[in-house]
């Protein structure tokens, strides 16, 4: 057995005899042409050997050598203990050059079982190397020792040492590329669901950066490029834009794709954008992650020159959780949009508006700032006669004036279809001069179009109820502007707050006193014929008196009915009771006389009115010719042919019509002529103007003779005096109706009324 000197003089000899083979080892010819790798880029080679001159030779034949595209670092260790210390914590050695004999005879057999059992180094590439081949028979070692290869050190010639760090560090790259691979896929199974959690686009694009450099193992160099939000409407075409970068890259975040001035990274992006997939090139790689109702987005990475198959293949892997998390982004962002923001004008909606509000109201306490409700005057009737496109149009040009009226840090809503809710502060001219911006003309299509608006405010301050108070604040005091008319405005106050809290409790009493029967009841005041007092007729007037005995006016209680739609209910009410009432005083053998029976316009606008006035008739059954329905000018004129469809109808059944309040509305005797009325009720207005002075050239004069030319009958209201009485009576009004002859009193006190008078029937 020769010496470990004599062997470490073969192995010498035998490396520089054999000639290198180009196809597995490249050497640099001078150092020139080296190219310097960093430590963690090199192959890791532990040569463990108690041989000095083995170390030197290892080195020496590897010197500048490169394999499997990268360059070796060597490692050294002189025995088994030594070995053992340098290997401890460290999974990155590649390839292990071990002597089996050293301070003991297996001390290098038993460093196997060290390296794979206790510091689990199973990935790690043995060679066992011997000096003594008879000693430990190469068939049993392969067969209980984990290594990679076993060869005695007089047959590793240079081209089979080679030969055999090649064939080990291929193997140890496939081995780590398989376990990189598995990582990588628990990795996306583990992680796959992190996707699904961003709402936003900026925040997605982190973590999909954030999840490549985890997959890779490294910090990237990489873009996310996506849509920039410009406040569109999703679907909507946007400009694209760095979102996220990391590396080199960072100082491009935010910037749009057409201010980038890399001109890789653009090229890389428009190539990806072009292909609409992924593309691998010099630069890297560009991944397209899809088109979503028109919004794209795309990922940049800068990769080694040559990258491994599989790797791609993960990157790939996860581009497909990357896509569907992009989808899923994009169908939050819309269902966010469409939730809290106006599609039309792009602004916040009013569950958006009081959300920001009560932000607002957190962090700076509304100070100086001002909320304001802006209504357009009659927009639903621009809208009509404009056109919707143009309507809509419309709207947008007012947003437009509104958000430059009051800069970008105020608040600007669409909180319903024609009103736009506002927080601001306003300038020096207050916050009146909001409805400034509908001074001039809006240009639509064309066309100048005046509006107008109104407006109610309230200072923002804290309140209980927070936004929604506020809000509610603002829209009692546009209310109070729409009294007033077009263009006006009002800031809200105490006041209001109280007439608005005292009007919906006398609203609900009077809902109560409606459904529970209580405190409503008819008054009947009389209609006579001047010859000879006769009684003709009477009509019909609702009073509410409440359970503790406060009377509360008509002109009170019936604006607020007609206002809220309980008018209808009710008319309805006292139709009914007045049939019922006519068919008791037939009972009580009172003479026969027409009543007259107010119709609100609500009630002539339901669909089943008269269906549920023959209802009414056939379930009393009261006359119709006893009833007289009585509806006011302007009911009339809404819309002449349905009215006049309905007159007739009600007409069939036997009833009798007069138009109420004749004169005060804006009729045309034209439609006047065409309606089946049977009676002109002068209104009280013109009765009072009545004078032997006037009486000649008056508008009850001309009244009496229209509806004479016209065939109607005449009765004139509010007839006071004698001398009224006696002026209408020459003019051929031969029936009348006011104080006169007896203020509106209940059924069982007209009664006796008649009775005490014995007035002929």
């Amino acid at each position: 057995m020769p010496s470990a000197g004599r062997l470490s003089e073969i192995l010498q000899m035998n490396i520089y005899a054999s000639p290198p083979t180009e196809e597995l080892l490249e050497f640099l010819e001078d150092d020139e042409a080296a190219e310097p790798q960093s430590s963690c880029n090199k192959w890791k080679v532990l040569v463990v050997d108690d041989d000095a001159q083995v170390h030197q030779a290892t080195a020496f034949a590897l010197n500048r050598a490169t394999v499997c595209g990268r360059q070796l670092e060597l490692l050294h260790a002189y025995s088994a203990n030594e070995a053992r210390v340098l290997l401890e914590g460290r999974s990155d050695i590649a390839v292990i050059l071990l002597d089996v004999v050293m301070e003991r005879h297996d001390a290098g057999l038993g460093l196997v079982r060290v390296i794979r059992e206790d510091l689990g180094l199973a990935d790690a590439r043995i060679i066992l190397r011997t000096g003594q081949p008879g000693y430990a028979p190469e068939l049993s070692v392969i067969r209980d020792y984990d290594i990679n290869d076993y060869r005695t050190k007089s047959e590793l010639t240079h081209t089979r040492l080679i030969t055999t760090l090649t064939a080990a560090i291929r193997s140890y790259e496939q081995i780590c590329a398989m376990h990189a691979n598995r990582r990588g896929l628990e990795f996306l199974i583990e992680t796959g669901n992190q996707l699904f959690v961003p709402r936003s686009m900026r925040d997605f694009a982190d973590v999909a950066l954030k999840h490549l450099s985890t997959l890779l193992g490294h910090p990237l160099d990489a873009v996310f490029c996506g849509p920039i939000d410009q406040g569109g409407a999703p679907g909507d075409q946007e400009g694209l834009g760095v979102l996220a970068a990391t590396g080199r890259y960072c100082d491009f975040a935010g910037q749009s794709l057409d201010e980038l001035s890399d001109v890789p990274l653009c090229r890389s992006l428009r190539g990806g954008l072009a292909h609409q997939g992924h593309t691998f090139h010099g630069e890297g790689c560009c991944l397209y992650l899809g088109r979503v109702h028109g919004k794209e987005a795309l990922v940049h990475l800068k990769l080694p020159m040559s990258v491994h198959d599989q790797t791609r293949r993960m990157i790939e892997v996860l581009c497909v959780n990357l896509k569907v998390g992009f989808e899923n982004v994009i169908l939050f962002e819309r269902l966010n949009f469409f939730a809290y923001f106006d599609p039309l004008t792009r602004l916040p909606n009013r569950t958006r508006f009081l959300d920001s509000l009560d932000d607002r109201l957190k962090t700076s306490h509304g100070t100086g700032w001002t909320l304001g409700i802006i209504d357009i005057v009659r927009f639903s009737e621009l809208n009509d006669a404009l056109g919707h496109r143009s309507g809509d149009l419309l709207l947008v040009e007012v947003t437009h004036r509104l958000q430059a009226h009051v800069g970008p840090n105020a608040l600007v809503a669409r909180v319903a279809g024609d009103a736009f809710g506002i927080c601001w502060q306003p300038d020096e001219n207050g916050a009146r001069s909001i409805l400034d911006v509908f001074s001039a003309p809006f240009v639509v299509r064309s066309h100048s179009i005046p509006m107008r608006a109104r407006a109610g405010f309230v200072d923002v301050e804290p309140v209980s109820g927070g936004a929604v108070e506020l809000l509610k604040r603002a829209n009692l005091a546009l209310s109070h502007a729409k009294q007033e008319g077009d263009q006006h405005w009002r800031f809200f106050t105490r006041e209001m707050e109280a007439t608005t809290q005292s009007r919906v409790q006398l609203l609900n009493e009077l809902r109560s006193a409606l459904h529970l029967g209580e405190g409503l009841e008819l008054h009947y005041q009389p209609q006579v014929s001047p010859i000879g007092q006769q009684v003709v007729g009477c009509e019909a007037l609702i009073r509410w008196m409440k359970p503790h005995g406060e009377m509360v006016a008509p002109d009170v209680f019936i604006p607020l009915a007609e206002y809220t739609g309980l008018i209808v209910e009710i008319g309805d009410w006292v139709f009914a009771e007045a049939c019922q009432q006519i068919v008791r005083w037939d009972k009580e053998g009172l003479p026969h006389f027409r009543v007259g029976i107010n119709i609100s316009a609500a009630q002539f606008r339901e669909p089943d009115f008269v269906s549920k006035i023959a209802g009414v008739i056939e379930s009393t059954g009261v006359s119709p010719a006893r009833l007289e329905l009585e509806i006011t000018e302007s009911v009339a004129m809404e819309d002449p042919e349905s009215v006049a469809r309905q007159l007739r109808e009600l007409k069939s059944l036997g009833l009798r019509v007069a138009v109420d309040d004749f004169g005060c509305g804006f009729s045309s005797l034209g439609s006047l002529n065409r309606l089946p009325f049977d009676r002109v009720k002068i209104d009280r207005a013109f009765v009072r103007e009545l004078t032997p002075e006037t009486s000649q050239d008056c508008i009850a004069r001309m009244i009496v003779k229209l509806a004479k030319s016209l065939g109607l009958e005449v009765t004139a209201e509010g007839v006071e005096t004698e001398v009224q009485a006696r002026l209408l009576d020459e003019m051929g009004c031969k029936e009348m109706q006011g104080f006169l002859y007896g203020r509106p009193m209940n059924a069982d006190a007209l009664m006796g009324w008649i009775m005490a008078r014995s007035l002929p029937l």
